[in-house]
């Protein structure tokens, strides 16, 4: 009998695995938009947190805040409502006036993320960003 267990768990976590996301992937394909992006998160300037349910954000946030990460992604469970992601966005924007949060969702496909998530990165930074590759105007 033990050894069915131990296969079963095997098992589990192979479907697991196979459910990663391959992040990789998902920054080459929005780097039209976010050229930064890949670089950031190949050179580990991303603060990825895969937080499952919403309620610590603004902890994650003032941790966020204290490092020099570029970014800080907070990843949700499958099946996070966009209206959720919308309230944390909301919540995130109040409390931190020099911070930008966006929403992504797998369910507005384009360049969404393939996984619930907010992103959060500093109001200016990313406006000095934009302006050294054309996205805004000085």
């Amino acid at each position: 009998m033990h050894g069915l267990h131990e296969k079963e768990e095997k098992e589990e976590k192979e479907q697991r695995f196979k459910e990663e996301v391959d992040w990789n992937a998902y920054f080459d394909k929005i780097a039209t938009v976010c050229p930064w992006s890949k670089k950031y998160y190949m050179q580990d300037k991303i603060l990825h947190v895969k937080t499952g349910s919403p309620g610590n954000e603004l902890t994650w946030v003032a941790s966020y805040s204290a490092t020099n990460y570029e970014a800080l992604l907070l990843e949700y469970n499958e099946g996070t409502s966009i209206d959720t992601l919308l309230a944390v966005v909301e919540k995130i924007e109040k409390k931190y006036l020099h911070l930008v949060a966006f929403w992504s969702h797998p369910d507005e496909k384009e360049n969404n993320t393939p996984t619930p998530c907010v992103i959060v990165q500093d109001k200016q930074q990313l406006t000095d960003l934009r302006k050294k590759i054309g996205f805004e105007n000085d």
